[in-house]
């Protein structure tokens, strides 16, 4: 066997390689006493470890990377669309307030729109997530001032504002806001995808040397292993010279 590539696996192919590794020939190798739970670090000494455990940790814990990295995407859009959801509520309130019969409402509903909102009320929900987090926090801080203070009781905000608050920290908590990581949620999806790969590489190639020079009684446990790898890579080829690349798996969005 040629050694395949999985340079062009989706996520989603990677993914569905998680229910392989619980069924046929993967699941003959019981790596149980050495996985701790919740960690991608071996239970005791992997030196000694039969090969075969080694080769199917490498592909759990990448595997398990990837989910994880998935989740947080996952829920950094979902905290996204509940700040964005926030952010027009009170751009929504504040224009209603704007007709209010009584002019110091009127007055109150300007002041806040100049001072809380970005271009015609809703543009900062087209920040990018770290951003959008600062002007959440930003809008929080104009509540102490005295004149701001004085219009969202006016204006029967408050409930308003404990929600920018609320929706503001879940997606600071969701992107990881000020840990220093440096990647976007769904950077750190792509680069978990692209570490699999690498360890799915690795992984066959270490079983296909052992499969080249090992003894007869190594073909029966390494040709299966190989070929449900092989049938994963095979399903994903590079693409023909003129064709036309697919879609991203991660799907653009706002944060970068």
């Amino acid at each position: 066997m040629s050694a395949p590539s999985f340079a062009h696996v989706p996520e989603e192919g990677f993914q569905a390689f998680v229910q392989a590794l619980s069924d046929g020939p993967w699941a003959l190798i019981d790596t149980t006493s050495y996985q701790a739970a919740g960690s991608s670090s071996s239970a005791k000494s992997l030196s000694d470890a039969p090969v075969q455990i080694t080769w199917k940790l490498r592909l759990t814990w990448a595997l398990a990377a990837l989910g994880a990295a998935r989740g947080g995407a996952d829920a950094a859009k979902d905290a996204d669309i509940a700040w964005d959801t926030t952010q027009k509520r009170l751009g929504a309130l504040l224009l209603a307030a704007t007709h209010d019969p009584n002019p110091d409402k009127r007055a109150a509903a300007a002041r806040l729109q100049k001072a809380f909102l970005r271009g015609a009320g809703t543009s900062q929900t087209n920040l990018r997530y770290q951003q959008e987090v600062d002007f959440g926090r930003a809008q929080l801080e104009l509540t102490k001032q005295p004149q701001h203070t004085a219009d969202i009781t006016l204006l029967d905000l408050e409930t308003v504002i404990a929600e920018i608050q609320q929706s503001t920290d879940a997606l600071a908590d969701a992107i990881g806001h000020g840990e220093g990581t440096g990647r976007r949620p769904s950077e750190r999806r792509r680069a978990a995808v692209a570490a699999c790969a690498a360890a799915f590489s690795e992984v066959v190639d270490s079983i296909a040397w052992i499969h080249a020079h090992g003894a007869p009684d190594d073909l029966p446990r390494t040709q299966p292993l190989l070929e449900s790898l092989h049938a994963l890579a095979k399903r994903y080829p590079a693409p023909s010279p003129g064709t036309i690349t697919p879609a991203p798996t991660v799907e653009p969005s706002k944060e970068g």
